[in-house]
């Protein structure tokens, strides 16, 4: 059974029945210790599932384990399957996908001999890759149901504990320490925040597969207030998360403050379908929880978090109005001056010679980028540039160059910073020039 699904989702939520059995400790020490990349503020680990290499967002918003993607020209065999209907975030209909049972997942010394798997099979699902990294699937609440966890963002690394004694008791004294509830497998926090110099209790999934940091439902009571943007929040397996974007004027984590941090209001529209469990506000997202590093204990329904090196960060925004998305991949060729003398040809080198110096030169494949959204009035579509620009260059540097996160870093960098991007649309190049533009 082979699936190529080749984009990325950044929030799901969805249910079926499911059981889960003890996983294996195969490790001689009290911990073990897995390495993950932070991209977009998510937690990208590498895992094998039935043997086969994949990568992994560590999500604790999901109570389901997904898988939607597989490494090119690569199979695997999965087991016990049987056919169910997926709601996600998003306003698209019910798609379709397999769960499948007794998978067996290995990570360092951790296994989970009876891994259960949502398969999305659809490889017509509109979901796009904004981390321009690649990625297989989620992993939710089975990896966190059994063992501590620590998630440390300053490291960069997941440490499994098998008990809150085998860490140090001096250690977790540093920590500040909130209850949270298990509901549905799904971890929620309460903490405090002030809009529109208002003061509100919220509860939110704590929601390590959100990329943004705070997520609000708007009520009666709750509402967005003060400056907003309009903007495609991001897309699910339903399609595109469209909403406001505003900020807070403090958000209360325990004892922690944290000032004008960014908030995101989703349409109703977005969300509507799903079972969103009574009480429930909202999300906390990477962008808050990247700020602290935690032990996450399911089992007493403790959080143990304190800050780290990103607490201080500002909350940075997308000022130029337009999204960016991987669109494919392109053959560049780079030349490499050497002195060496030897005559060797690398299989994807060509070599001439010039007077005593030799050229190599080597084709490498770069992504292709592609602009999916422009947001309404911003300085991006004030410009002239469109959903569908296929970009050459930005600020004078070639596309491969670049990364989704380097782009990222560049739209958020500072207001009134000169923007020149060189895109192809049907056959012309076309140049458009403005500047970011700090609206909240």
């Amino acid at each position: 059974m082979k699936y190529r699904i080749l984009n990325i989702i950044l929030f799901i939520l969805f249910s079926f029945n499911s059981t889960y059995s003890q996983v294996e400790w195969n490790s001689k020490r009290d911990k073990i210790v897995i390495p993950f990349e932070l991209s977009n503020n998510l937690i990208i680990i590498d895992v094998e599932i039935n043997d086969v290499k994949l990568s992994m967002l560590l999500d604790t918003g999901s109570d389901k384990n997904l898988l939607f993607s597989f490494p090119e020209n690569d199979t695997i065999e999965f087991f016990n399957t049987k056919k169910i209907k997926i709601n996600g975030f998003g306003k698209g209909d019910l798609i379709e996908g397999l769960v499948s049972s007794n998978n067996q997942l290995k990570v360092n010394g951790y296994v989970d001999p009876n891994f259960e798997l949502l398969l999305i099979t659809d490889e017509n699902i509109s979901i796009i890759n904004k981390l321009g990294i690649p990625i297989n699937g989620i992993i939710g609440y089975s990896f966190f149901k059994d063992y501590i966890v620590e998630l440390n963002y300053q490291r960069k690394r997941v440490v499994l504990y098998k008990s809150l004694q085998s860490i140090s008791q001096r250690k977790i004294k540093r920590y500040n320490s909130e209850k949270l509830s298990l509901i549905g497998q799904k971890p929620y926090i309460k903490l405090q925040t002030n809009i529109g110099d208002q003061n509100h209790e919220v509860t939110l999934l704590m929601d390590s597969g959100l990329g943004d940091g705070l997520w609000l439902f708007e009520n009666d009571s709750l509402k967005c207030s003060g400056k907003i943007i309009r903007d495609v929040l991001g897309r699910g397996l339903g399609g595109d998360v469209v909403g406001k974007k505003s900020r807070v004027k403090k958000l209360l984590v325990s004892t922690f403050i944290l000032d004008d941090a960014l908030v995101s209001f989703p349409d109703e529209a977005s969300y509507g379908q799903l079972s969103i469990i009574e009480g429930r506000n909202g999300s906390l997202g990477g962008e808050v929880i990247k700020r602290f590093n935690w032990f996450i204990d399911y089992k007493n329904e403790l959080a143990y978090f304190k800050p780290n090196k990103y607490f201080n960060e500002a909350f940075n925004y997308n000022m130029s109005g337009i999204e960016v998305q991987h669109k494919g991949i392109q053959w560049i060729k780079e030349e490499i001056r050497s002195n060496s003398t030897s005559t060797t040809i690398n299989a994807n080198e060509f070599v001439f010679n010039d007077s005593n110096a030799k050229f190599n030169y080597r084709y490498k494949l770069k992504p292709v980028f592609e602009i999916y959204s422009v947001r309404n009035n911003s300085p991006a579509m004030r410009a002239g540039l469109k959903e569908g620009d296929k970009i050459l260059s930005i600020n004078g540097k070639k596309d491969y160059a670049y990364t989704i996160q380097k782009i990222t870093d560049l739209f958020q960098s500072e207001d009134g910073k000169n923007i020149t991007i060189e895109v192809e649309r049907e056959g012309q190049v076309l140049k458009f020039k403005f500047q970011l533009e700090k609206i909240l």
